[in-house]
């Protein structure tokens, strides 16, 4: 009963942690190992569900079932290891290792009615797949301490893949295909393999937790630096670049919302256009490209029958009264005494010129 609790228990917990890591791959796609350790333990789960839940010991389909699922995990996680230690991931070399036994095993388990050899072959295989991921760790182990921690876990997975073979040799002598589920072997294999994948799992997520935590800082410098390099003159022509856009016109623009897209931060692009452009606030600026684009409509003959309503709208203002208002302090006359001014000015310069025709 507890052989069983303890098999089912096993693949729970690597499924789980292969959620987590597929989560933390998620958050940093550009980090591919993690999805590599999130399917190391997809497979570690479905190898130890085929190994301790789904098949009896003497089939055929649980030693192949299992030696391809154990495979593929081990494989997955040097994979991941090395390649974020940016060394060869030897995929081809541990792959065609892993493929090249699966036959021999079978040959092995369908021609002798005993577990030993077939074990001791199986677990050599992943014992060495996993000491080609510690080899890649070594260089990388006085980075920090949690890569050292990951390079003795990796030491440790790989030896307890050859000790175990060697363990039950000591303590059972032969051991049968069918005797194999009811084994000291098989209580220790599901003991020892649960407790090393836990610290295994934990490991290899602290340094996912690292790796997610430095690069976020080097990204905040590097923005921080970039931001303090770049000259107010610069900043103001960048500024330029984008009103002239027509950002302007969206009604609910923001000072947070144009800091996002001139790429300035907010109390920077704040101080740029009071201090270096000398507008009181970001309202007073926004509005002074509302009504430039305001002026110019009301000043135009093409749209003389154009509601100033309508003109006032499309510039960006939101409220007419405050339109209004902002227009008459700029301009110190409302918008419709203005245009017809400027209708005012258009016919007498209008007039000037036949005048001036007739006279000739």
């Amino acid at each position: 009963m507890e052989q069983n609790i303890i098999g089912l228990l096993n693949p729970l917990l690597a499924m789980i942690f292969s959620g987590v890591f597929f989560s933390l791959w998620f958050m940093q796609k550009k980090n591919r190992y993690i999805l590599a350790i999130s399917v190391g333990y997809f497979s570690f789960a479905c190898g130890m569900f085929v190994s301790n839940v789904a098949t009896e010991a003497d089939e055929t389909l649980h030693v192949l079932g299992t030696h391809i699922f154990y495979s593929i995990a081990c494989i997955s996680l040097v994979w991941s290891v090395r390649f974020r230690a940016r060394q060869p991931g030897y995929l081809w070399l541990t792959l065609s290792l892993a493929v090249a036994v699966a036959p021999l095993l079978v040959w092995i388990h369908g021609n002798s009615e005993l577990a030993n050899i077939r074990i001791i072959i199986a677990n050599a295989v992943y014992a060495v797949i996993l000491f080609v991921g510690a080899m890649g760790l070594w260089e990388n182990r006085r980075n920090h301490r949690v890569d050292l921690l990951l390079f003795i876990m990796f030491t440790l997975m790989a030896l307890q893949f050859l000790i175990r073979p060697a363990a039950v040799l000591a303590l059972e002598g032969n051991l049968p295909n069918k005797e194999y589920a009811d084994s000291i072997y098989y209580s220790t294999l599901n003991v020892t393999m649960a407790m090393l994948s836990l610290m295994l799992a934990l490991s290899l997520l602290a340094i996912c937790i690292l790796d997610y935590i430095t690069s976020t800082h080097k990204r905040k410098t590097r923005s921080g630096a970039r931001a303090d390099d770049v000259t107010d003159e610069e900043k103001a022509s960048r500024l330029k670049q984008v009103m002239e856009t027509g950002i302007h016109r969206q009604p609910d623009l923001s000072i947070s919302m144009l800091a996002k897209v001139t790429e300035i931060q907010e109390y920077q692009l704040g101080r740029l256009i009071n201090h270096a452009m000398g507008y009181k606030n970001f309202r007073e600026f926004l509005n002074s490209y509302r009504l430039k684009e305001v002026q110019s409509a009301l000043s135009s003959p093409a749209l003389d029958c154009v509601p100033i309503t309508t003109i006032a709208f499309d510039s960006g203002f939101n409220s007419i009264p405050s339109f209004n208002r902002v227009f008459k302090t700029q301009f110190g006359m409302a918008p419709s005494q203005y245009r017809n001014e400027q209708i005012a000015k258009r016919k007498m310069e209008r007039g000037d010129q036949n005048t001036s025709h007739f006279s000739k």
